[in-house]
């Protein structure tokens, strides 16, 4: 996995050079942006191995932007298992300075919309069993998106409001993207 995208910065990285160097002028604060990543699920008694983060967003201005995403992540153990899905929809607030002619960062804060699923497996000595849940509820975070021409660098941590019947969860999903900002 980690391969898989050390291949694809690489190849957003060319792309990037490419397009600085034959550039006079670009918006680094509107547009949309389209990346992938990798994601992991803290549970508190369980991190989940690197998972997959795909996302788009769209920039309004140096202030206001929004993101669509999947993450997912799981674990596996001898007596345990957990595969998480998350989909959100939300907006990201901060500003975006500029460092230099071709490079600004925005460090945000994040809220918004999840749907997550998880399924789960344990087993004790005699027997094995598993449960199946989901729930749509909130999400806030903080991040810090760098970018560079027409690629940029996204790292976020955000916490989930998981509900499960009776009880209130809060896993936290930190991820690193990279991608391309039209």
């Amino acid at each position: 996995m980690i391969q898989q995208i050390i291949k694809i910065t690489a190849v957003f990285s060319l792309i990037a050079m490419s397009s600085i160097a034959n550039a006079h002028h670009y918006d680094y604060y509107t547009g949309p942006r389209f990346g992938i990543g990798v994601s992991s699920t803290d549970f508190g008694s369980i991190d989940t191995d690197s998972g997959i983060k795909f996302e788009g967003g769209y920039d309004f201005n140096r202030i206001v932007g929004m993101t669509l995403s999947y993450e997912q992540s799981d674990y596996d153990s001898r007596d345990e298992a957990l595969d998480f899905e998350t989909f959100k929809l939300g907006a990201d607030l901060g500003y975006a300075f500029q460092l230099t002619h071709s490079i600004s960062m925005k460090p945000y804060v994040s809220v918004g919309f999840h749907h997550s699923t998880e399924d789960y497996y344990w087993c004790s000595k005699k027997h094995c069993y598993q449960s199946s849940n989901s729930d749509t509820n909130t999400y806030y975070g903080i991040g810090l998106r760098l970018v560079a021409g027409p690629l940029y660098f996204d790292v976020s941590n955000e916490v989930l409001n998981y509900d499960i019947g009776h009880k209130n969860y809060n896993p936290e999903q930190v991820a690193l993207t990279v991608g391309l900002k039209l």
